[in-house]
């Protein structure tokens, strides 16, 4: 059984040009569990009371270490990068609930599904109705032409190690594409970063 973890940074307001969406596919879960225990466990002064481990938060060399531990396990990374000037390539009056679905779907188009495979979301979406309609329209997008069987759960974080490294994962990408700071997605060895929407 595969596991898929996703998580996005930037938005789709003002405070960002681009929105990335980050996947993190593993045959196993426990493995990222391990990997953010273990930085907790080694790292408890300096993370104080935190909940988790997150890109805009934890500390630089804890973010790098992580990412360092991470090419020690077999895993993938898929991003997409949204330049939100291209808006208006995206063919729907929408507002921006309906218009992160169809992002999230193109990471969907990018995700090969080749075995039996559990998807867990980060919770952003704050309405079980608004939770559906992602669900709609994402798991018809997923590349799963042997129609293997999904599950698609929207999780907090807190709980999650995996979200929490997909979080640490799509920061990452976002520092490169956002800021031109590559410092932390040269860490991460096996990433495809698609753009969509892009001419």
């Amino acid at each position: 059984m595969d596991y898929v973890y996703i998580d996005e940074s930037g938005d789709l307001g003002s405070d960002s040009d681009y929105l990335i969406m980050a996947a993190i596919i593993v045959d196993d879960g426990a493995k990222l569990d391990r990997i953010i225990n273990k930085t907790r466990r080694d790292n408890k002064k300096q993370l104080g009371n935190s909940n988790e481990i997150k890109g805009t938060e934890t500390k630089p060399h804890i973010k790098k270490k992580i990412l360092k531990k991470l090419n020690k396990i077999d895993y993938q990374v898929i991003a997409i990068v949204f330049d939100k000037k291209n808006k208006y390539k995206i063919k729907y009056d929408c507002n921006n609930n309906l218009l992160y679905n169809i992002v999230a779907s193109k990471l969907a188009e990018e995700l090969p599904i080749t075995n039996k495979t559990s998807i867990i979301i980060d919770k952003s979406k704050n309405k079980e109705k608004f939770r559906q309609e992602f669900n709609s329209l994402f798991v018809p997008s997923l590349n799963n032409p042997k129609n293997h069987s999904i599950t698609i759960e929207h999780e907090d974080s807190v709980n999650i190690k995996g979200l929490q490294m997909a979080d640490i994962i799509s920061w990452s990408v976002y520092q490169s594409i956002e800021h031109e700071n590559n410092e932390y997605a040269d860490l991460i060895k096996n990433i495809i970063v698609k753009r969509v929407f892009e001419d």
